[in-house]
């Protein structure tokens, strides 16, 4: 099966969205409530209360501020992480998932300790 130039490019540029994605995908997990409440040793409602403005004692207001700049960059993240899916992408680009999949394995990329945790 032959592959036009255009489509390889359309390709290569999936993927590395796609890899930009998962880099995306991997700050996002760093900045969820269960890893800020391991990072400021609290409870995840201790977060969860602090991102909605409430009053906490267990936290000085330095950490309550720095939670709140965490959480607004994962909403910023996350906000873009549908349009860097394998499946948007595919749709997106006017390409099957074995090109992307190609492209993806000939850049080096091995996803696949991501894909079984549910980020893909």
């Amino acid at each position: 099966m032959s592959i036009s130039r255009f489509s390889k490019t359309r390709a290569r540029q999936a993927a590395k969205d796609y890899m930009h994605g998962a880099s995306l995908r991997a700050e996002s997990a760093e900045l969820s409530d269960k890893c800020l409440a391991g990072k400021f040793a609290c409870h995840v409602t201790t977060i969860k209360k602090v991102r909605e403005h409430m009053p906490v004692s267990a936290l000085d207001q330095d950490d309550q501020e720095l939670i709140r700049q965490c959480a607004a960059e994962k909403a910023r993240i996350d906000v873009q992480l549908p349009r860097l899916t394998k499946a948007f992408l595919t749709r997106h680009y006017g390409i099957s998932t074995e090109a992307l999949d190609l492209e993806l394995e000939l850049a080096g990329w091995d996803g696949s300790s991501r894909e079984k945790r549910g980020a893909a």
